[in-house]
């Protein structure tokens, strides 16, 4: 995978979740006190890359369609990762939005990786 490929889309990522965190402080209500904007950036740009090193150890080891294995295996991981969210206490006033907030967060690198995957000319 191109090095280019994987930054633009660490970074976009990263700046979709910002806009997104951003927003719905403004509106709805603010986590800043549980989860600052910066570690959600941090979070957003460093798994995103991780996925991209992953997807590559996945086309080594995997012979037969090994971008289907990746995308399957972290498609059920990140749904999994959703379950922590509903089952962490937030000590806030509106702690009963907090799953809400976050989980669309989840997605973000996984929907980001296959978004800039395709353009990728050495498939």
């Amino acid at each position: 995978m191109n090095v280019k490929h994987a930054l633009l889309s660490a970074f976009s990522a990263c700046l979709l979740g910002a806009f997104y965190v951003y927003f719905y402080y403004q509106m709805l209500f603010d986590f800043s006190t549980v989860l600052p904007i910066w570690k959600v950036a941090f979070g957003l740009i460093s798994f995103t890359l991780i996925l991209f090193y992953v997807h590559l150890l996945f086309k080594r080891v995997v012979k037969q369609n090994p971008t289907f294995w990746f995308g399957l295996t972290f498609s059920i991981l990140t749904f999994v990762s959703i379950l922590y969210p509903m089952m962490d206490r937030v000590y806030v006033d509106a702690a009963e939005f907090y799953p809400g907030f976050v989980i669309p967060l989840h997605f973000l690198p996984l929907l980001m990786f296959f978004t800039f995957y395709q353009l990728d000319t050495q498939k």
